[in-house]
This record gives structure tokens, sequence and C-alpha cells, in this order.
């Protein structure tokens, strides 16, 4: 009668150590995932606000672009420089703008490094108008990632007619 008691005991322990194992094995598979989707998470986050970081200084090159004076003398709207965020989590924006146009009508008011295109017409119509391409980057590191010190860059490009 000893025995069996004895017995139970240790076949009560054994079954102990196990169910600690398993649940210990368990909860580190938990963590392990609930780090991974904190992770995409974070990463689809810097993503999205520097799809909309680009959307907007797009924006803003077009209104630049458009409020400003395009006689043959006064130059162009060549490029657009800023940061936005903290110093841990900082973003780096460029716009540059290069036009489309007709130089006939000197409604082309760049110097050459930014022409992207341009005719000679005097025929009205398309002819006569003005166009630009937005190149607009913005440049991020991923907060997660401690190991590589890179930069991803988010790029959208943008023809607007004037």
């Amino acid at each position: 009668m000893i025995m069996k008691t004895n017995s139970k005991r240790a076949f009560s322990m054994v079954t102990a150590i196990i169910t600690i194992v398993f649940m210990a094995t368990l909860t580190a598979l938990i963590m392990n995932v609930t780090s991974k989707t904190l992770q995409a998470t974070s990463i689809m986050y810097q993503k999205e606000q520097a799809s909309l970081l680009a959307r907007s200084y797009t924006e803003l090159a077009v209104l630049y672009v458009s409020g400003y004076e395009r006689t043959p003398n006064s130059g162009c709207v060549e490029t657009i420089n800023s940061t936005f965020g903290e110093n841990g989590n900082l973003y780096t924006i460029t716009s540059t703008v290069k036009y489309i146009g007709n130089s006939a009508n000197n409604n082309l008011p760049c110097t050459t490094s930014n022409i992207l295109a341009s005719w000679s017409s005097v025929n009205s119509g398309f002819d006569q108008t003005l166009s630009i391409v937005i190149d607009t980057y913005v440049k991020y590191k991923i907060l997660d990632d401690t190991n590589i010190n890179r930069d991803v860059t988010f790029h959208r490009r943008t023809l607007q007619k004037l």
C-alpha cells in the first residue's frame, strides 16, 4: 500500500513538471508572436505616415508652383526640403519639380536643368499649357530596427497640368 501512494506522488510531480514546461513554452511562443505583430504594425504605421507626407508635400509643391510668378527672369520653384517628426522618428522630405511646356511662349521660366521637355509651337490649345512633374521622396528609419542603421525611402511621382 505504501508503494502505491509513493508512485502516485511521483506521477503527480512528473505531471506538474510537464505541465509547467508546456505552459512556459506556450508563453514564449505567444510573446514571440506578439513581438512580431508589434514590429509589423510599427512598420505599417511608418510606411503609411510616409505615404501621407509624400501626398501632402506633393500638394504643397503644386500650391507653390501655381502661386509663383512665372516670368522669364523670375526663376522657378525647383526643390522643397523639409523634415517632420521628432529626433527618434524623423522623416526627411525632398520634393523636386521639373517643367514641361512650350518654349515659344516663354512660359518656361526655369534653367534648362529643370525643364524636362519643351517644344516650340504657336498653336493654341494643349500647346499653350504648362505641366510639372513632381518627385517627392520621404526618407525615414525603421523604429524597431536597432541592429541595422538603414534608411527607407518612399517615392511618389505626380504629373500636374497647370
